[in-house]
């Protein structure tokens, strides 16, 4: 018990992550539900809270898309209505305005105009988990800010 109180309050966890330490820890499996069952009445364990705090945290932090986001989620073993509650949450305008943002950080001093760099910055906003439409928008507000 004492492990699992030290690992959710340390830093915000899933409940999957709590489970997979607790296995490692090789705790018997009503000793793992008795912690999971008592981290959840302490309100240290809410995968839809957590699921909201890491898309927040991360978009913000490192400028990802809802793609990543919810690739990242899925690999914490959230269930996929609190993945998409999470990103709902993110408003669209906010989305853009994040992969402009990073656009705009990526390029710096490089010219938006040449090709190879628009297909660089194209790339990079895909792996940070930017959906095309999204990705086009921002190369057409990059074109119009050099026409303009």
């Amino acid at each position: 018990m004492t492990v699992a109180y030290r690992y959710a309050s340390y830093a915000p966890r899933s409940e999957a992550e709590v489970r997979r330490r607790l296995a490692r820890a090789e705790c018997e499996e009503e000793d793992v539900e008795a912690a999971v069952a008592s981290l959840h009445r302490a309100a240290l364990l809410d995968d839809a809270r957590f699921a909201a705090d890491w898309v927040e945290s991360r978009a913000r932090s490192k400028a990802l898309g809802p793609i990543r986001l919810e690739a990242e989620l899925k690999r914490k073993a959230i269930d996929e209505e609190a993945i998409q509650a999470a990103l709902a949450a993110a408003e669209p305008g906010d989305v853009e305005e994040r992969a402009l943002a990073e656009a705009a950080r990526w390029l710096k001093g490089a010219s938006a105009a040449d090709p190879d760099q628009r297909n660089r910055l194209a790339g990079r906003l895909q792996r940070l988990g930017y959906d095309w439409d999204t990705i086009r928008q921002v190369l057409a507000a990059l074109a119009a800010n050099m026409v303009a």
